[in-house]
């Protein structure tokens, strides 16, 4: 980027939103201010860290303790030490499996930039009081880390997940994923790096591709995954919300945000055409190995967004799911939902500060389905669900303020 870009074109816009996301916060102020109790003082949350690579890998357990004092269980990650040397006995570890919630593991959006695991407390809010456990990882974010760094956090903290859960009052064996914007692409890339991985261990590509395809980018993803032993197949489903799937497609979308070519190529550590999606799943469908990973090793994937997304547009969801569905044919196995008239951030803010529960009702139907936990049921009588956070005419100022 030169000097010239930078001042008439980069610095300008970032202003600008920077501007504009000022009193979009200003605009849903009152809507924050319970947001920031819930975080802090009521939630039902432990603090724990997955990696030791950055202070920024903790993740946020948020438990049901709270929410149901007379069925507690009092686990090994109570008051935030997940190690603790005190383990149950046989009874009251078979009452805890007896009593474990499925869970959600929700990956925050931010443009790769701004992500932080409190962005995902409205979720979690609304989720646990429907019974099921939510676990939100923070992330390293750019220009402290690169996109390949990223992936490597949502992949660690899968790995946590699913051997630690347990402890927290979760069903290990129940765990499904969700990811919005970045986060969804993060999660996203996490469980295709697995595919690569698993596709180059089977020895596929190794006769079938060319040089520059599939087979090379998987040999420089030996390294990255050595340690971890989870498998797409462990999870029960994937949701991704306003996600960017088709980097190539979002250039136009990315120079109206101030992102240019360059910043973007960094961002992604020069290696933006393996963590774009579309190329991914491209890069797997050209061997018979990973087709068949594809449609066997994925869990369940529902895709949702708004069709009045100005920063990752609806279309480029739709083209990437049309290209998915070849390898995942089954509509059981792969569908798209598109909300009607909402932006980027309707459905994970704005929404629910208007007490419009659609997309976590959404996602709780998906868990509900996914992990077969059907004595679960929406709350509807709950405050939290039908109380507005914000009033309306203020969110709707909040709408039309917004960067995003």
């Amino acid at each position: 980027m030169n000097i010239a870009q930078l001042l008439c074109w980069t610095a300008p816009i970032f202003i600008w939103n920077g501007f504009r996301l000022l009193l979009f916060v200003l605009s849903l102020a009152p809507g924050f201010v319970r947001f920031a109790w819930y975080y802090f003082v009521t939630a039902d949350r432990v603090s724990v860290r997955y990696g030791d690579d950055s202070m920024r890998q903790t993740l946020d357990v948020y438990r049901l303790g709270r929410k149901n004092k007379n069925e507690i269980v009092h686990c090994n990650g109570e008051n935030g030490h997940p190690f603790s040397s005190n383990r149950q006995d046989s009874s009251s570890a078979t009452e805890a499996t007896d009593n474990a919630a499925p869970v959600l593991v929700f990956y925050t959006g931010g443009g790769w930039m701004i992500g932080y695991k409190m962005w995902g407390s409205l979720l979690a809010r609304a989720l646990t009081a429907a019974g099921i456990v939510v676990v939100i990882p923070d992330m390293r974010n750019y220009p402290f880390a690169t996109v390949p760094d990223m992936v490597r956090d949502a992949d660690l903290s899968l790995e946590w997940t699913l051997q630690n859960i347990a402890d927290y009052g979760g069903d290990q064996t129940k765990v499904v994923v969700v990811g919005q914007s970045a986060g969804g692409h993060v999660s996203f890339m996490a469980i295709m790096d697995k595919l690569r991985m698993m596709s180059r261990q089977n020895g596929g590509g190794t006769n079938q591709v060319n040089e520059n395809s599939c087979d090379s980018w998987q040999e420089s993803l030996l390294p990255t995954f050595r340690n971890t032993l989870w498998h797409p197949s462990d999870l029960k489903g994937l949701a991704c919300i306003s996600s960017p799937f088709h980097l190539k497609a979002m250039s136009d979308s990315f120079q109206k945000k101030g992102l240019d070519d360059h910043l973007v190529d960094r961002i992604f550590g020069y290696e933006i055409d393996k963590y774009d999606p579309f190329l991914a799943v491209k890069g797997l469908q050209e061997t018979a190995d990973g087709q068949q990973l594809l449609s066997q090793e994925l869990p369940p994937i529902r895709i949702y967004h708004g069709t009045s997304d100005k920063t990752v547009p609806h279309d480029s969801s739709k083209t990437f799911y049309h290209d998915l569905k070849k390898s995942i044919g089954e509509e059981e196995r792969l569908s798209f939902v598109s909300y009607l008239g909402w932006s980027h951030t309707d459905p994970i803010l704005e929404g629910p500060m208007d007490a419009d529960q659609t997309l976590h009702r959404d996602l709780f139907r998906d868990v509900r389905k996914w992990t077969g936990s059907t004595t679960l049921s929406w709350p509807n009588e709950d405050p939290i669900i039908y109380n507005r956070l914000c009033p309306h005419f203020m969110v709707q100022a909040g709408r039309f303020f917004n960067p995003f």
